[in-house]
């Protein structure tokens, strides 16, 4: 879509513990490794995830009495960056959507030249795919999609492998990302760690920052995640970012890196002898 020159990317999903967070916190360090300028909202101020990371980048919204009129001042401001970050609450999505309704913002921003992105998190469970069908139906195409396989929260997801609802996100031209599951090593290492210093950690910071006392071969776990994560947000970044910066993917890649060699069974043997 040569047109964007706005994303705005969010999870419209009311279930809660999907790893919307993780991918979003993600996508912060992306934009900020691929030169990308971005501004972000959380909206749970419960758990603080994407501010406690970005306090600089991200700015921590309450929703008061009337929580769609804080959603449209959002709306008003998401063409000043090119990529938006919105972090929502469990159980805000319909707050969300009823807010997009009163001023038909994702027809709004089409206009303006941007784009919503919404994070689709499937797995083994009705009421879950329920409500991705819910959004589906709802918003067509007038929204991107990206459909998370996260291991980690959702081991399996045969339910939705194969099925009507599949087949309509690709028919709405949805692409496919999985996030690698960080081992919990190095989970538990960055907690503890967070912990110590009082404040987030990013995955970027805690590969970077060499002053950190961080153990050298936890350090090296992230290192991997980071450049994995990296590589597959670079195959949907037509969907993740504005069309000029999606463009430039491929040409600087600071942290790019190769696929395993594919190994052949029995490619190198002498067969002449058997």
């Amino acid at each position: 879509m040569s047109s964007v020159q706005h994303r705005l990317i969010t999870c419209l999903q009311r279930r809660g513990n999907l790893g919307k967070s993780t991918v979003l916190a993600a996508l912060a360090q992306y934009c900020d490794q691929r030169r990308v300028s971005w501004q972000g909202f959380d909206l749970d101020p419960d758990h603080r995830s994407l501010s406690r990371l970005f306090p600089e980048s991200v700015s921590l919204r309450e929703l008061g009495d009337e929580p769609e009129g804080e959603i449209i001042k959002l709306a008003r401001v998401a063409t000043e960056a090119p990529v938006t970050l919105f972090d929502p609450r469990a159980h805000v999505a319909d707050t969300v959507l009823r807010g997009w309704d009163m001023i038909r913002f994702p027809q709004q921003f089409i206009a303006g030249g941007g784009r919503i992105t919404s994070l689709v998190f499937p797995g083994d469970d009705l009421e879950l795919l329920t409500d991705i069908d819910a959004i589906v139906t709802r918003m067509g195409g007038t929204i991107d999609y990206v459909v998370v396989r996260n291991p980690a929260r959702q081991p399996r997801c045969r339910m939705f492998d194969g099925s009507q609802l599949e087949t309509d996100l690709r028919q709405l031209g949805a692409v496919f990302l999985e996030i690698p599951t960080l081992l919990a090593l190095a989970r538990n290492h960055l907690a503890a760690l967070e912990t110590e210093l009082g404040r987030g950690v990013t995955h970027v910071e805690a590969v970077a920052n060499r002053e950190l006392p961080l153990d050298g071969l936890v350090r090296l776990v992230i290192e991997d995640w980071v450049k994995t994560v990296f590589r597959r947000l670079d195959a949907v970044a037509d969907q993740v970012l504005p069309a000029a910066y999606a463009a430039k993917i491929g040409r600087v890649d600071p942290m790019s890196s190769t696929e395993a060699p594919r190994i052949t069974r029995g490619a190198k043997i002498n067969r002449q002898n058997l």
